[in-house]
C-alpha cells in the first residue's frame, strides 16, 4: 500500500467520521423536535413527607402534570442516599437531591461505600437554586460573654460552647459542619477537647434547647426566612454568627455549592448582610431515564416556572434561566436538547 494511498484512506475515514458526527448531531436536534405531546409516566424517588424537599418535588410533579395532562407522575417517599443508590443500580429513573449529596456520592464519602462512576448520573435541571442557606446563630448573652463577633472567634479562642451539629443522618448539615472546622484544621472533636459539648440533635429540638438556655450555638440549614428562627428570636435573644468570605468559599468548594448573601433585614433582629454558603436542589436522572421523559420534565420546569415558584416562598428566585446550570454533572441529552431549543444553551 503506497504512502499516498494510505493518506487518502486516512482522509476518507476522517471525512466519514466527521460526517457521522454531523449526522448524529442533526439526529439529536431532530429527535428533540419529534418528542410528542403525550402524557408522561414517571415516578420520582422522593423524600420524607412534610419537609421542604418534599414540597419542592411536589411542585415538579405538578408542573409535569400541568404541561402534559393525563400524566401518571408522582413521588414516592425515600431519602437522598437511598434514592441515589437506586438510580445507580437501575431501580429508578429520577430523583431530586442537594449538591452535597451528589458530591458525597461521587467521592465515595459516607454513607456511600464506593465512588459513583463518572457519568453514571446526569441532570435534568437545577430546580431550586440557592435554596438552602447555612445558618449559624447563638444566644446573644453567651456570645457577648465570650466576645464572639465571628465564627473564627469561636474556634480560634476555643470557646467552650454547647453546639448543635444536627443528627447523624443529616448529610447537608454534617458536611457543612465538617467543612467549617476543616478550614481551621480542626474537627468537632476539638470542641469537646476544649471543654464544649456536641448536641447531635435536629434543628427544631435544638431551637427548643436554646430557648431554654441549654444550648449556645446552632449550625443548621434553612430556607429564607426561616420561621423557626424567627419564632426562637421572639422568646430568646439570639444573634447570627458571621463567617468570613474565605471561610464561606472554603465550605462552598467542599460542598459543590455557591456563596451568596442573606440580605440585611431578612430577620428583624439582624441588620447586616451575611455571606454564607448556599446549596441547591437538582433533578437527577439514572440510566433508566428516557430521552423523551427527560425532555418533557425539562420543558415542564421551564414552562411552569411561575406556577412552580408559587409552591414555597423559598422558590421565589428560582429563575428558569438557571435550570441548565447543574454544576459538576452533565445534562441528560433530552434535557440538554430542550434547553438548546429555547436558547438557554448555545
Amino acid at each position: 500500500m503506497t504512502t499516498t494511498f494510505k493518506c487518502q484512506l486516512r482522509y476518507t475515514l476522517l471525512g466519514q467520521l466527521l460526517l457521522c458526527l454531523a449526522l448524529s448531531a442533526n439526529l439529536v436536534r431532530a429527535e428533540s423536535r419529534n418528542v410528542g405531546d403525550g402524557p408522561v409516566d414517571v415516578t420520582f424517588l422522593g423524600h420524607s413527607t412534610g419537609g421542604q424537599a418534599s414540597v419542592f418535588l411536589a411542585g415538579v410533579v405538578e408542573a409535569v402534570r400541568r404541561t402534559y395532562p393525563g400524566s401518571n407522575v408522582y413521588a414516592e417517599p425515600g431519602n437522598a442516599a437511598g434514592n441515589l443508590a437506586s438510580l445507580l443500580n437501575g431501580r429508578g429513573a429520577y430523583t431530586m437531591v442537594s449538591e452535597v449529596s451528589l458530591k458525597r456520592a461521587f467521592e465515595g464519602q459516607a454513607p456511600f461505600q464506593q465512588k459513583f462512576p463518572p457519568g453514571s448520573l446526569t441532570a435534568i435541571g437545577k430546580n431550586a437554586p440557592n435554596i438552602i442557606a447555612t445558618c449559624v446563630y447563638g444566644r446573644k448573652k453567651f456570645l457577648d460573654e465570650h466576645n464572639v463577633d465571628s465564627f473564627s472567634d469561636l474556634v480560634e479562642n476555643e470557646v467552650p460552647m454547647r453546639l448543635s451539629i444536627a443528627q447523624t443522618g443529616n448529610l447537608w448539615v454534617r458536611s457543612t459542619v465538617d467543612a467549617m472546622f476543616s478550614y481551621f484544621d480542626k474537627t468537632t472533636k476539638d470542641v469537646e477537647r476544649w471543654g464544649g459539648k456536641l448536641a447531635p440533635v435536629p434543628t427544631s429540638p435544638s431551637n427548643d434547647l436554646m430557648r431554654d438556655g441549654r444550648l449556645d450555638v446552632i449550625i443548621t440549614a434553612c430556607g429564607l426566612p426561616s420561621g423557626s428562627i424567627t419564632e426562637l428570636a421572639s422568646v430568646q435573644e439570639i444573634n447570627f454568627i458571621p463567617m468570613s468570605r474565605e471561610l464561606a468559599e472554603h465550605v462552598a468548594d467542599e460542598m459543590w455549592s455557591t456563596v451568596d448573601t442573606i440580605p440585611a433585614g431578612t430577620y428583624p433582629f439582624y441588620d447586616q448582610d451575611l455571606i454564607v454558603p448556599f446549596s441547591s436542589f437538582v433533578i437527577v436522572a439514572g440510566s433508566e431515564a428516557t430521552y423523551d421523559n427527560a425532555y418533557k420534565i425539562a420543558k415542564s420546569l421551564y414552562e411552569q416556572n411561575e406556577y412552580y415558584r408559587s409552591f414555597h416562598r423559598s422558590l421565589a428566585n428560582a429563575e428558569r434561566e438557571e435550570l441548565p446550570d447543574v454544576g459538576n454533572l452533565e445534562l441528560h441529552p433530552g434535557a440538554e436538547a430542550f434547553y438548546r431549543e429555547v436558547g438557554l444553551l448555545d
